[in-house]
């Protein structure tokens, strides 16, 4: 099927303000080559009558240029009325827009693949809301779409003019933030990157004069010596953009070894240092021509991608998932901006685990197969990914998808069981933080089979120790919400006959343990008590999940290894306790009562915990999960290891 892009006029202006002189000749071969065709609307021609390529020699106007190239399409007045009715008249983007929409509606109705590209998100919100049919993708992930279908010699020039406008679209998204709501924007644009995605070719081996730039700035930056030529042209970037490495250095001296308070004062003070330090390069860029800022945010870039990161993990450490997001769509769109693919595959891991979090399976499968096309390009390890893309597709009813990514992930499990063992454990703890015990129990159940054949005692004793919570922590929704799951999943790992009976022991035993520990405590006590009585000095509880009731009291349900899980009232407050925190007592008194019969169906606790006082409560996030990447050579570009 042929494809059809509706261009809208501030595509235009993006590609006359950045296109290179090659830009046409290379849109001349794809449109050629390709069953592809560029269509507008008479306002169009209005609206970019005067707009010039400001790179040419010559500044030629843009229309003059692309006329041949595409298809002006009158659109009647009435139609573009009819459409402004239908959406509400005040919800209505300018009448040009409206033109454009209707053309695109009128294409995919006669059986045309359309897709209207446009950086103004109304027009995707209000397209869909009216139902018109076609897709929408901003002017970046077009032109990277066309670098796809480029030759070899003028991919790296698309992919680079990608990149520089996809930079200017997200500084006006970020510039935009005080006065709307960018992250439904944020989305679009992120999700305009995954979806369709091509398989990734292997890169130009002669970098661009403006990648040599760049490389340059950062080399610059780290303090090495640069060539003449290059410190001429660069002029004062560098020192313009010195005060990128103070957000560097903070960044470098985080951990997650914090409490939950330090641990949300460490995500305020990261905000702070990153509006400083983007305020003090803004102020020096502004008075430079557009090439040079471009040059500085193009080298910036692996920066501001390692704040975001460390942002959105501190947000989802904190609980806080939907500003965790925000953060994580950011530094997603600073990889692509580097073009590395590690960063883009890590951070599309997280996005989806964020998606999986609030159970938006379709969303979730898209990002996690979108982390194993970045995997297969740098071969690093894609099981992970396989595995929950399949989760995903199973959960969204796409079986026949899941099977297929189940399939591959056994592949790579029958490769290095060891490190299978390894990897899904890991999974499964990640699957237990945003709390998705029964995804975790069924991952954890397939690295144990994983141990059980390399023979990793010490392997056996911590995933027996995990599907002991992940048990505890499973809810009635939980089980009938994962139905069918354990069957796919059988197919990720083959035991032999020994094997399978080694393991139902195993199982068998953690169950029997699981069951006695649902088990409400005999002994109770309503007067205030050491807390060294219910739970032995210095011990560290793990949190399950943590809830707020009507009257603003958390109930937070942690799990000991001996006692099982426990529930613990907290006072109003704000706690930012999130699930796979770690929760010690410190010198205090409890109270101890049996729980409702509703809580102790619900969460599976023993007995409920009153604390005297909870200042002395110390929630700590696991020592681990804070892991900000920080190679990068300048030389040969980024190290792709995990």
């Amino acid at each position: 099927m042929s494809q059809v892009w509706v261009i809208d006029s501030n595509c235009f202006i993006h590609l006359g303000s950045m296109a290179p002189d090659s830009f046409i000749g290379d849109m001349k071969k794809i449109l050629s080559a390709r069953q592809h065709s560029l269509q507008v609307t008479t306002g169009v021609h209005d609206e970019i009558r005067n707009v010039r390529f400001q790179r040419w020699s010559k500044k030629p106007k843009v229309l003059d240029e692309f006329i041949p190239l595409m298809t002006t399409v009158p659109i009647d007045e009435e139609q573009v009325r009819g459409l402004a009715q239908l959406i509400g008249e005040k919800a209505s983007p300018q009448d040009v827009d409206l033109s454009l929409m209707v053309l695109a509606s009128k294409l995919k109705r006669s059986g045309e693949n359309v897709t209207l590209v446009t950086d103004d998100f109304k027009m995707t919100t209000t397209g869909e809301k009216a139902n018109l049919g076609f897709d929408t993708c901003p002017p970046s992930t077009f032109v990277q779409r066309l670098a796809s279908l480029s030759g070899a010699k003028s991919k790296g020039r698309m992919k680079s003019l990608s990149r520089r406008v996809r930079a200017a679209e997200m500084r006006y998204a970020i510039s935009r933030v005080h006065q709307y709501d960018i992250q439904a924007k944020l989305t679009w644009m992120v999700d305009s990157l995954i979806e369709d995605r091509p398989q990734v070719q292997k890169k130009a081996t002669q970098p661009t004069s403006e990648t040599n730039l760049k490389v340059a700035l950062q080399r610059a930056l780290a303090g090495e010596n640069i060539k003449g030529k290059y410190t001429k042209r660069l002029g004062n970037l560098p020192e313009i953009c010195r005060p990128i490495l103070s957000l560097d250095d903070h960044i470098s001296q985080l951990t997650s070894s914090k409490t939950s308070e330090e641990l949300l004062e460490g995500y305020h003070e990261t905000l702070l240092v990153l509006s400083d330090v983007l305020e003090a390069i803004g102020l020096d860029l502004a008075p430079l021509d557009e090439s040079s800022a471009e040059l500085a945010h193009s080298a910036l870039g692996v920066y501001l991608y390692r704040c975001e990161t460390a942002l959105g993990l501190m947000a989802k450490m904190s609980g806080m998932r939907d500003t965790a997001r925000l953060h994580l769509s950011r530094a997603l769109q600073s990889a692509t901006l580097i073009d590395d693919s590690f960063a883009e595959m890590h951070a599309v891991y997280q996005l989806g685990l964020l998606a999986m979090a609030s159970g938006n399976w379709e969303r979730s499968a898209r990002l996690f197969e979108s982390a194993v096309e970045q995997a297969q390009s740098i071969s690093a390890n894609q099981l992970p990914y396989l595995v929950c893309a399949g989760i995903s597709r199973h959960l969204c009813g796409k079986g026949d998808r899941a099977k297929e990514h189940i399939a591959l992930a056994n592949h790579h499990v029958n490769q290095d069981k060891d490190s299978a063992a390894s990897v899904l454990m890991k999974l499964g703890e990640a699957l237990l933080a945003i709390d998705q015990p029964g995804l975790a129990l069924e991952v954890l159940d397939e690295a144990m089979e994983c141990a059980i054949e390399t023979g990793s005692e010490r392997q056996l004793e911590v995933l027996a120790e995990h599907i002991l919570m992940a048990n505890a922590a499973m809810t009635r929704e939980d089980i009938v919400q994962h139905q069918g799951l354990r069957t796919l999943l059988d197919s990720l790992n083959h035991l032999t006959e020994d094997e399978a009976e080694d393991f139902a022991k195993k199982i068998e035993g953690i169950e029997k343990r699981a069951d006695e520990q649902t088990i409400p405590f005999e002994t109770t006590w309503n007067d205030w008590q050491p807390s060294t009585k219910l739970i032995p000095k210095d011990a560290t509880l793990k949190v399950v999940r943590a809830e707020v009731d009507d009257n603003q009291d958390t109930l937070v349900v942690v799990h000991h290894t001996e006692l099982g899980s426990i529930g613990l009232w907290l006072p109003d407050g704000e706690w930012h306790v999130s699930s796979g925190h770690l929760l010690s007592l410190g010198h205090t008194r409890v109270k101890l009562a049996l729980p409702t019969q509703e809580l102790q169906e619900k969460h599976s606790v023993r007995g409920l915990v009153a604390v005297e006082d909870s200042s002395q409560l110390m929630f700590k996030a696991p020592s681990d999960e804070l892991v900000i990447r920080s190679e990068i050579s300048l030389e040969e570009g980024p190290k792709h290891t995990e």
